[in-house]
């Protein structure tokens, strides 16, 4: 998670974060396809205009998830119960009520993916847990130990190419699908090991404890940016559920 230094990239974390959870949850008290629409072009259009996203970017990222909104709509609408039949052909019976449910679900997927989208894309990953721990409290164990998993991941890709490019060099073929998992995944567990080994070294040698009484070399605050940025989207989020 990297900030992509927008507007929003400069709020609270933890604010932004629980901002977005409570959006999501107005979401799925939504049970109409328009409200669902609404809120998704307003979560849209507030990453097009504060969060920094360009064109490029939305249609290398959604472009995926537009494919399983369409997937998640016609299985919805091609095998849902309904009376009104619009369209019956062998297995296959579309109804008002099918195609009503399927706008319904596959709208409100696609808002989700938008919504934890505009998070992930304007938020830092240390300001992030620098903001859960002075804001919500979080234990530093917990927040010290989600960073250096987070942190982890792109070295699992790296050691993963450096492996298929070693048997690649060596002329390994994989006959199977396991058993190249099985390839893989043991020297892939046995780097995992080594190097959690080595971080919860380093972080002992230098003093680390997890006591919540500590020194922080940043801080995070909650400003009036915040709380106006947190009122506003709950505020429209719930004029959209309930007038539209």
């Amino acid at each position: 998670m990297k900030s992509n230094e927008s507007y929003l990239s400069h709020l609270n974390p933890a604010m932004k974060l629980m901002t977005h959870i409570l959006l999501m949850v107005i979401l799925m008290t939504i049970q109409s396809a328009l409200s669902t629409l609404a809120i998704w072009i307003y979560v849209f259009i507030l990453g097009l205009t504060l969060g920094g996203w360009k064109g490029k970017f939305l249609v290398k990222v959604l472009f995926p998830y537009s494919i399983f909104f369409v997937l998640t709509f016609w299985m919805l609408a091609a095998f849902g119960k309904g009376e009104t039949v619009v369209w019956k052909w062998a297995w296959f019976q579309v109804t008002e009520e099918s195609i009503g449910s399927g706008l319904l679900i596959s709208m409100r997927m696609l808002a989700f993916v938008t919504i934890g989208l505009l998070f992930t894309t304007t938020t830092n990953l240390y300001e992030l847990m620098m903001s859960l721990i002075h804001q919500w409290k979080l234990s530093p164990k917990w927040a010290y130990g989600m960073m250096a998993g987070f942190r982890c991941i792109p070295m699992f890709q790296s050691d993963l190419a450096q492996l298929k490019e070693a048997h690649r060099i060596r002329g390994y073929k994989h006959s199977g699908t396991w058993k190249a998992f099985f390839r893989y995944a043991v020297p892939l567990l046995t780097q995992a090991i080594r190097r959690s080994e080595q971080m919860a070294i380093a972080m002992e040698v230098r003093g680390f404890t997890g006591e919540k009484d500590r020194t922080y070399y940043q801080k995070t605050y909650i400003t009036l940016f915040d709380y106006f940025y947190c009122s506003i989207m709950l505020l429209i989020g719930i004029c959209i559920a309930l007038f539209v």
